[in-house]
Formats: C-alpha cells, sequence, structure tokens
C-alpha cells in the first residue's frame, strides 16, 4: 500500500476508533478510492502510561511504543500519529528512533487554542489526566507561546473519574460531569478556551458535544492536520468542514 500514514492506537481503543472515524468524516468522498491510506496498530496490551510515569515500578509503555515505530518504519508509512496525549511524554525517544516524522498532538492544541486574537495573554484551561498535567506537556506549551495555563484544582478528582471509571471502564459518559468540568473552567475560571487534552475526553465530545468555538479538542486537531497532510498525496480531495456539533 502506498502513501500511507500510520496511527498507533490501543491507548485506548474507543478512543483510536472515534480518531479514525473523524479522520473518515473530515476526508471528503465519493467513492472507495477517496478515503485515505493508513495503517492501525490498536496496540491494546501497551502498559497504563499514567501508571508508569507516577511510579517507575510499574510497567514501562515505551518498549512497545517503540516496537510498534519500528513496524512502522518497516511498513514505510509517511508519517505516525498517536491517539494519546500522555504517550507523548515519551515522543523525543520516538522521535529519535522513526524514520518520517510524528505529529505532536498537544503541539497542534496549543495552536488551536492561541488563534485567538486578543490585546492580552489568553487564558487556556486544560483538561487531561493527572500525569499529563504533572508532565507540563501542556503548560510549557502555553506558556511558551505567552499564554496562561489553568488546571483544574478540586475538580481534577472528577476529571479523572470520568477518564477512568466512566469512560475507559465503562464506555460511559456522564453529560452533566463532563460538561461541568468545562463550565468550570470557562466561567468560573474565566478561561478564554480549554483544551480537551485525553482522548477520552475526545470520546465525551463525540458523545455530549459541548458546543463552543472555545472547546479545542486536541484529537480532533490530530485528525485534521493528518487529513490535511495526509492528503497532500491526493490533491483533488478537500478537507470537510467541521459540523458546529458532532455525532
Amino acid at each position: 500500500m502506498k502513501n500511507c500514514f500510520g496511527i498507533i492506537g490501543g491507548m485506548g481503543t474507543m478512543a483510536t476508533e472515534d480518531f479514525v472515524h473523524t479522520v473518515n468524516r473530515l476526508t471528503v468522498t465519493h467513492r472507495d478510492q477517496d478515503y485515505l491510506n493508513y495503517v492501525i496498530l490498536n496496540d491494546a496490551e501497551i502498559p497504563d502510561r499514567t501508571a508508569y510515569i507516577l511510579d517507575h515500578n510499574c510497567a514501562n509503555p515505551l518498549p512497545s511504543l517503540e516496537a510498534d515505530v519500528q513496524l512502522l518504519n518497516q511498513l514505510g508509512v509517511m508519517f505516525i500519529v498517536m491517539t494519546c496525549n500522555t504517550a507523548h511524554y515519551f515522543i523525543p525517544a520516538l522521535t529519535a528512533l522513526s524514520n518520517v516524522p510524528i505529529l505532536n498532538m498537544p503541539d497542534l492544541a496549543v495552536t488551536a487554542a492561541c488563534r485567538s486574537q486578543q490585546p492580552r495573554p489568553l487564558r487556556i484551561g486544560i483538561l487531561a489526566t493527572t500525569v499529563t498535567l504533572e508532565s507540563q506537556l501542556y503548560q510549557q506549551l502555553i506558556r511558551s507561546n505567552g499564554h496562561i495555563p489553568v488546571i483544574p484544582n478540586k475538580q481534577q478528582a472528577q476529571v479523572m473519574t470520568l477518564i477512568y471509571d466512566d469512560i475507559k471502564q465503562r464506555d460511559f459518559v456522564d453529560r452533566v460531569k463532563f460538561h461541568g468540568l468545562i463550565d468550570q473552567l470557562l466561567n468560573a475560571a474565566d478561561c478564554d478556551a480549554v483544551i480537551l487534552g485525553c482522548t477520552e475526553l475526545s470520546v465525551a465530545q463525540d458523545a455530549a458535544p459541548y458546543d463552543s468555538e472555545r472547546i479545542i479538542d486536541a484529537q480532533y486537531e490530530l485528525a485534521r492536520a493528518t487529513v490535511q497532510r495526509a492528503q497532500a498525496t491526493k490533491p483533488a480531495l478537500i478537507l470537510r468542514r467541521r459540523p458546529s456539533i458532532r455525532r
């Protein structure tokens, strides 16, 4: 298969499925041959990224991620994406191993959040796993763009419950909880934008959309960049515009 890109998924599987669905939906098609070419490695056995980063005595996901990159190197993909925000903690090591670019989801999301033209630094909220916040992946990028990162305080336990207990374990999205967390950042914390910095939260946004242009779905931004890059080999295609509410 020529002109394909590689997807390292399985972190989790539902989030990977949601990413692929978004990529397909963003691509204008009139026949089977108009869709993009990609290889999905749904590596559901990759050890938990959060557990390892918090406690290095836990199983290390890096060897599994490296093996997936090496397999995609052998398959000759044009570029690679990872459908997990927390996995980007390992992106320096993976980039050094890869023969091709690895798109950086946090970087794409922060770029999207900073598009608003204001005569002052923006307050950008982040909803993500505790370890993603502790790793400063998003905060460093936001500060480097001259803006102010805002994270939940007392609400972080609810974020983790939504991600792990509701979505990962039960495939259930609590609309009230999800929207309440966003409201807390947009309204109580006076944020100009809120980044959904976990792919399970992208699943939540599809299932229970919070309809606001101030919501930056990191996985959606990755999907959009993926389509834009991949369709360069299919010049007849154009990027489909995102609907106001995604279903």
